[in-house]
């Protein structure tokens, strides 16, 4: 239902990436977090051209992708989510991320499981 209250024109690639990783939702962007490897594989191959990709570095780390506009708030949010799900114990993760290459970066902390619960789709 989510999907179709927020895409006018919905494709096959939109129903595939309904079966993988947890969704979570921040106003008209889309966050999807991978779960294991495979997710991680399934959720590039089906992501857009103007989706970023967010992972943290050097541990081990699902692929997340952000989908809807790139706002501050959404980006940070993708980051955190990603750090959350990641090996990471640090307090501040760096999470990399980017449209074609992880190009940018940004430190954040993880979330609190209220404040993923208050988004989770």
């Amino acid at each position: 239902r989510d999907l179709f209250k927020h895409k006018k024109r919905v494709r096959l690639k939109d129903v595939e990436l309904l079966k993988a990783g947890r969704h979570f939702r921040l106003g008209n962007n889309k966050i999807i977090v991978g779960r294991n490897k495979e997710e991680n594989e399934k959720l590039m191959r089906l992501k857009n051209k103007t989706d970023y990709v967010f992972e943290v570095p050097n541990t081990g780390s699902p692929t997340t992708i952000l989908q809807g506009r790139k706002t501050s708030r959404a980006v940070r949010l993708a980051a955190r989510l990603t750090a959350t799900y990641s090996d990471a114990k640090e307090e501040r993760v760096l999470v990399r991320y980017g449209k074609e290459k992880l190009n940018k970066e940004v430190m954040v902390s993880q979330l609190k499981g209220e404040e993923i619960e208050r988004i989770r789709i």
